[in-house]
């Protein structure tokens, strides 16, 4: 009974998470849908490396679309094993939720439960951001290897790259 409550409840969140923040499709500016391009995810996958080699950290980096598929991941050389897994997790919550992972105002206990229905995929760590083109969230990176606050530099190049500006595909 508890279990069944319990699953109902992170279910009732999910869905609330969905009405926030949307169908998952996004529109550019003339209508037409924006999504992510080979030439955007290897854009962010260069920018976050460059800056994983900056801090002298090896990272693995994952990049999702806006519907928490990978479609981009690195490991670089010396980092952990667990890092592809780190790495997806907080890619699909940014992109899922819509916000960089440091910055969820959803409580521990619901996060908790919308991990367990997600199979592990969503979390709070810090080092996963939404990946914008012209101002619409098209995925997420998410980064690990490092501590919070390099996970977090890390991520954040990778989406500014995408965010300077990037010719799309319709």
């Amino acid at each position: 009974m508890i279990l069944k409550r319990t699953a109902a409840v992170a279910l009732g969140w999910l869905w609330c998470v969905a009405l926030v923040c949307g169908t998952g499709e996004v529109a550019a500016e003339g209508g037409s849908a924006t999504r992510l391009t080979s030439e955007a995810i290897q854009k962010a996958l260069d920018a976050a490396v460059d800056k994983a080699r900056e801090i002298h950290v090896p990272m693995g980096i994952s990049i999702v679309d806006i519907h928490g598929n990978l479609v981009g991941f690195i490991k670089m050389d010396g980092t952990f094993a667990h890092t592809n897994h780190t790495s997806f997790s907080k890619a699909y919550t940014s992109a899922s939720v819509r916000r960089p992972t440091h910055e969820m105002k959803i409580p521990p206990a619901i996060t908790g439960e919308i991990a367990s229905v997600t199979g592990g995929k969503f979390t709070v760590l810090p080092g996963g951001f939404p990946l914008v083109i012209k101002g619409s969230v098209v995925g997420g990176i998410g980064v690990g290897g490092g501590n919070a606050e390099e996970d977090m530099a890390v991520a954040k190049a990778g989406a500014e790259a995408l965010r300077k500006g990037l010719r799309t595909e319709d």
